[in-house]
């Protein structure tokens, strides 16, 4: 009985709509900067760490299996809404997120000398959400029966194909760590 609410523990945690069209208004006002996910990769699989909060609620990882429904529930709820336009979507997607941890413009663009990770968006693909679709390897999923118009047809990691039509292409251990640089976009205005 414990597991089923520790699964959904998060940050930001779970709310009502009307702290959603908060969100999405403060993402117009240019007061959020990017979108992100709380993605919980925990050692063990998320059963066992999400285990590890059992007599101690604090001690429960937080975070929830999502990150590969992120873009297309963006474009869903953003786009397709009429919420924000193509260029927002990318901006808060892509640009923004590599410019806040010190990445850009290695990342978050598309330019000679940059790794060349590119997504394929295919904006007219309809689904609904499900674990059986899903390929984070988890019991659940905190979207699950949400419908989702579109989807990354192809994705390339510094220029190699790693996923098509929602399957991973690629090749296990192609990542590649890189370090963030301190004080990123959120603090260039800041003077010591």
């Amino acid at each position: 009985m414990f597991l089923e609410p520790a699964k959904y523990v998060c940050s930001p945690p779970l709310r009502k709509q009307e702290n959603l069209d908060a969100l999405w208004q403060a993402v117009n006002k240019g007061w959020l900067l990017a979108v992100g996910s709380d993605h919980c990769a925990v050692e063990g699989g998320f059963e066992k760490g999400k285990r590890k909060g059992m007599g101690d609620f604090s001690k429960i990882p937080n975070g929830c299996p999502g990150v590969q429904d992120r873009l297309g529930l963006l474009w869903t709820y953003g786009v397709e809404k009429g919420r924000i336009s193509r260029e927002k979507f990318v901006d808060l997607f892509a640009t923004t997120p590599a410019k806040i941890v010190g990445l850009y413009p290695q990342k978050g663009q598309i330019e000679v000398g940059s790794d060349a990770d590119i997504v394929i968006f295919d904006p007219n693909w309809k689904g609904t959400i499900t674990v059986e679709n899903s390929l984070e390897g988890t019991d659940y999923t905190a979207f699950g029966g949400m419908e989702q118009i579109g989807r990354a047809e192809k994705v390339f990691l510094r220029g190699k194909l790693t996923a098509e039509n929602g399957k991973f292409t690629g090749e296990m251990g192609q990542g590649k760590y890189i370090k963030t640089k301190p004080f990123g976009l959120c603090y260039q205005n800041f003077k010591e």
